[in-house]
């Protein structure tokens, strides 16, 4: 590669390196070019690509920005997963692709500038996706509604049954009387008081 083009190419790297919120390097020896192109194809749908670049000038660019943590990783066949949107969606792809493939060993990254290790990315990759958590929280939101009106609903019947049979005790035990008894003894009433005011 001329100077110029190793330059221009390092420049490239820079931008790449600044723009991306995460970078995750790992080793992709004996991967065939269908499982790369797996690879790609799914980190794609995941919002990141996987890049193979030439090591020596990864190093230099990483230098170049100041993301000195990530140096000993550019060493042997290595590439460039850069994630510029969801972390958590990349982390699993390449999670998942890591234990399908013994070849492509992840080795570490950074995120938001800071250092990424592998327990971190598998944390990051045990987290729900942002659909998922969305949807939790929208039903979190609704379960508390959902629930009140149950109980609601419970209390009022629970009221209904026990006003009932409040009434049919206070019948039984003759302290207020039937709905027949009730108005018999209020058509007595009104006849006695027609015949006073005769």
């Amino acid at each position: 590669m001329v100077r110029e083009d190793k330059v221009e190419a390092v420049k490239e790297l820079e931008e790449i390196f600044k723009s991306a919120g995460t970078l995750v390097m790992a080793e992709y020896r004996g991967l065939t070019v269908s499982q790369q192109t797996q690879l790609r194809k799914d980190l794609k749908d995941a919002g990141a690509s996987f890049n193979v670049v030439k090591m020596s000038l990864a190093k230099r660019a990483a230098e170049n920005v100041g993301y000195k943590d990530i140096l000993e990783y550019f060493a042997g066949p290595t590439g460039v997963a850069v994630i510029e949107s969801d972390p958590v969606a990349a982390a699993k792809v390449l999670k998942e692709f890591s234990k399908e493939n013994e070849a492509f060993i992840v080795k570490g990254g950074l995120m938001d500038q800071e250092p990424l290790t592998m327990e971190q990315l598998d944390v990051l990759a045990s987290i729900d996706s942002r659909d998922v958590l969305l949807a939790k929280i929208a039903g979190g939101f609704n379960a508390p509604v959902t629930k009140l009106a149950g109980t609601l609903k419970g209390v009022l019947n629970k009221s209904g049954f026990a006003f009932k049979a409040l009434i049919e005790k206070k019948e039984s035990t003759g302290e207020i009387s039937s709905e027949s008894e009730q108005s018999e003894v209020s058509d007595e009433a009104e006849e006695e008081i027609k015949k006073e005011e005769e």
